[in-house]
């Protein structure tokens, strides 16, 4: 339905873009007057539906499209625009605790994201995307961002090389064609805030809608020394015509951040030191420049059909400075300067087409594509310093540890490129009423090089290539209108980067899964999901005496449940719960042993409330929840643990129109109870990340 309807007796117009990516708007009789009636068309990363709260029943990236999540035989979860404003979100790691299954990784002292998902995942898995275009950047989220979705289990048969245990994929704002500008500050208890901009709306009668999104940010970092800076311009624009639309998006961040290594343990346990004292040098941050570009067009072919060309491209420029820590002799710890500057890239282009076809009186949802994606990651000049001792953790001093300086020829110019290019099919195909199979599969043709050396000294560490076909095979039954149960076998690869010596390269890492699960709406807004899942991962390289073998195994099974939506008139709730048992199940060292920074346990509940006060007082919303980690490994030796947590949050709004204009306060503390705690490790007992104690937000804005 493409179409804009007048309603009846009203001057007024409602204007719906379905089926992929939905949303409606009313336009008030001042701006239909001088409005232009447009066809309407979707746009891939746009709102999918106008489902309000916690919850929605549409998802675009488990088939590119507008099928339901019912409909899918995955498990989906979708962290909503009203779940992030609620709870003020941040980063993808604090989006993440309103799913289950998801942990913190090592995070690269806090300059990546880092999600574990299922068991499985680091810094540098590519199992983020950005508009469904997979993400070289350090970190994902900013004030452009609209909703998280996270596909769960093996997502190579749509993306390509991935782990076995998921993706995130983050979709951004996009133009409407309803004028509104918000302006919105915050204050942060620990010294500074942000102020940003938010404003959208047609062009005259062109067909044409912008967006405008920009921050600027500036905060102290809750540790002993350092700042959080952001710099933020984000322009959009939509162009929607009789069947054909065109969507352009550009994000400009220029930010600088503490490098923070966390803490030190020994003997296992947190060493008995000052929490917030930092033990590296006020030098030691991330510094660089993230940008993203997209572009989209799509046409409709016929009422049934219709094909879209997307182009995306983002890039990460920075520079890390790093007080590496050495040894930890009593009190005495050695540390080392070290850095270097990184260029990050991602090329993406592809060419989809979806249709919803007929064929003997059974409906087929298709998806056929081709895409080709280029990653380019390069270290420029590496930085290694001599190691300096002397450095007491329980009375710091600093300043003795000059910046980082000495280059190393050997470790600088270190490039790895993947180049992969694929055809691919998906089709959700519906035998009757209440039976789909799903099935599809992915063949992938990818080239691997790698080189590494200071100027014309340079080792080409490898250069081959390889193929992969990964298929996908599910069934949906639709028991009720509001119950479905979902099986699904399938498979995921990923291109090993380990050389050995003689240039031996080993190959991609390959997995198998195995899902089932029930998704049910006991209440109208009200969703349940639960899942079952097995997961093996093979040809995992391991290390031995310096000697490299492809002869690793990994395994991953559990349970995962998620309560989202309206619990009662006035009541939203967000409730999950995952068990995950991991193993290593090959391994000459390790085996038997469960996989770092994966908790067997994982939990949280969040409740919120829109107070019923009289309408003069205006509008009151409060909530507040908890998140459970439990103890997990912080390396694939177990030689020692990261105890469980629990951290509290909470929130208070006020809205009511002020001049006329909407207007909002809000106050967010979160660690409520000021829990010390420990979300990570990189494996080290000397690098083990600390959690933020209480903090809080004081936020305003006004729409008009």
């Amino acid at each position: 339905m493409n179409r804009s309807t007048p309603l009846a007796n009203r001057n007024v117009f409602i204007k719906c873009v379905l089926p992929t990516l939905s949303y409606c708007f009313i336009a008030s009789p001042v701006w239909a007057q001088a409005a232009v009636e447009l066809p309407a068309t979707d746009i891939q990363g746009s709102r999918v539906t106008q489902d309000e709260g916690y919850t929605t029943s549409q998802a675009s990236t488990a088939s590119k499209s507008d099928v339901p999540i019912k409909e899918e035989a995955q498990s989906i979860n979708v962290v909503t625009q009203q779940t992030l404003a609620d709870y003020q979100v941040r980063s993808l790691n604090d989006a993440m605790k309103f799913v289950s299954g998801v942990s913190q990784g090592n995070t690269l002292g806090g300059s990546r994201d880092s999600l574990v998902k299922r068991g499985f995942g680091t810094n540098d898995d590519g199992s983020i995307l950005r508009d469904g275009v997979r993400s070289n950047l350090g970190h994902n989220f900013s004030a452009t961002t609209e909703r998280v979705e996270v596909l769960k289990g093996p997502a190579s048969m749509l993306y390509g090389a991935l782990e076995p245990g998921g993706l995130v994929n983050v979709i951004s704002k996009q133009p409407e064609y309803t004028q509104s500008t918000t302006l919105s500050g915050s204050a942060y208890s620990e010294g500074g805030g942000t102020m940003a901009l938010d404003t959208t709306g047609p062009l005259g009668d062109t067909g044409l809608a912008y967006r405008l999104i920009a921050e600027r940010g500036h905060e102290d970092y809750w540790r002993n020394y350092g700042v959080n800076e952001s710099t933020l311009v984000a322009p959009s624009l939509a162009w929607t015509g009789e069947r054909a639309s065109l969507n352009l998006s550009y994000e400009y961040n220029e930010y600088s951040n503490p490098f923070d290594r966390g803490t030190v343990f020994r003997n296992g346990h947190p060493a008995d030191i000052d929490y917030d004292k930092r033990l590296d040098e006020p030098w030691a941050k991330s510094v660089g420049i993230r940008e993203t570009a997209t572009a989209r067009f799509e046409y409709e072919l016929s009422e049934d059909w219709k094909t879209r060309v997307t182009y995306g491209w983002n890039n990460d420029r920075y520079s890390l400075s790093i007080a590496q820590p050495g040894t930890l002799t009593g009190n005495m710890l050695s540390r080392r300067a070290n850095g270097a500057h990184y260029d990050d890239e991602t090329r993406y282009a592809s060419w989809d087409f979806m249709g919803k076809q007929e064929l003997f009186g059974q409906r087929h949802d298709l998806l056929v594509g081709v895409d080709n994606q280029v990653s380019d990651q390069f270290r420029g000049k590496t930085y290694r310093g001599k190691v300096q001792s002397g450095f007491d953790v329980t009375s710091p001093v600093y300043g003795n540890l000059p910046e980082p300086s000495l280059v190393s020829s050997t470790d600088s110019d270190l490039r790895n490129q993947l180049n992969s290019s694929s055809v691919y099919l998906k089709d959700n195909w519906h035998l009757d009423d209440r039976w789909i199979l799903v099935f599809g599969g992915r063949y992938q043709h990818y080239d691997q090089y790698s080189d590494q050396g200071l100027g014309g000294d340079y080792d080409v560490n490898r250069d081959d290539n390889g193929d992969a076909f990964v298929p996908f095979l599910g069934l949906v039954y639709k028991a009720t209108e509001t119950l479905s149960l979902y099986g699904n076998y399938s498979r995921s690869f990923k291109p090993n980067d380990v050389v050995a010596e003689g240039r031996q390269t080993f190959d991609p890492e390959e997995g198998r899964s195995y899902e089932v699960g029930a998704k049910y709406d006991p209440l109208p807004g009200l969703n349940i999901n639960l899942a079952l899942f097995d997961i093996i991962k093979k040809n995992v390289v391991t290390v031995t005496d310096d000697i490299a073998q492809a002869a690793g195994k990994v395994g991953s099974q559990g349970l995962e449940l998620d309560i989202t939506g309206r619990l009662a008139d006035r009541w939203d709730l967000i409730g999950t719960y995952a068990y995950t048992h991991t193993e290593i199940l090959d391994d000459p060292d390790d085996e038997g042993h469960r996989l770092a920074d994966a908790p067997k346990h994982t939990a949280s509940l969040y409740l919120s409330h829109h107070l019923n006060v009289p309408a003069e007082f205006g509008a009151w919303h409060a909530g507040a929840g908890a998140r459970y980690v439990g103890e997990r490994a912080a390396n694939n030796a177990n030689d020692f643990w990261l105890s469980s947590y629990t951290v509290a949050d909470a929130f208070l709004r006020w809205e009511s129109p002020v001049l006329g204009h909407k207007t909002s306060l809000q106050l967010n503390v979160d660690n409520l109870f000021d829990k010390q705690y420990y979300p990570s490790s990189t494996g080290s007992e000397l690098q083990v990340s600390v959690g933020e104690p209480r903090t809080a937000r004081l936020s305003a804005s006004v729409t008009f």
